[in-house]
């Protein structure tokens, strides 16, 4: 029987207005705005946060892109992203749809333990 894991979460809103400037809280990267949730969810109440917000739990795709949320985060949190397999076992999506093109994780992640993490978290100590 697989557990639900709590944690914060990192939620991503894209850019819409016409000024490009992100709302009060949120962190400008590129043509996105990201902001850190701090109240502790499962990973689907996490993804209902970010949705309420306009947004989605964060999709990763480059390197420079990852180094940005590590500036964001705190290095005694776990925090969720977008990244599940809950679809279909083994096979990655990120929750806005995004192509899942970065794959820089530690060696062996994600791996899904005991076929019961379905949701990817990041972590300050990860890659």
């Amino acid at each position: 029987m697989g557990f639900w894991t709590i944690s914060v979460s990192l939620c991503l809103l894209f850019v819409m207005n016409a000024s490009g400037a992100c709302r009060f809280g949120w962190s400008r990267y590129g043509h996105e705005c990201f902001k850190v949730f701090t109240n502790p969810l499962s990973w689907g109440d996490a993804e209902v946060t970010c949705l309420n917000n306009g947004g989605n739990l964060a999709s990763v795709h480059s390197k420079q892109q990852y180094d940005f949320l590590k500036s964001l985060i705190s290095s005694s949190q776990s925090y969720w992203i977008g990244g599940y397999d809950a679809v279909s076992e083994g096979k990655w999506f990120w929750s806005d749809g995004s192509q899942m093109n970065y794959r820089l994780w530690n060696p062996g992640e994600p791996n899904n333990l005991e076929s019961s993490e379905h949701c990817i978290q990041m972590n300050f100590g990860g890659k």
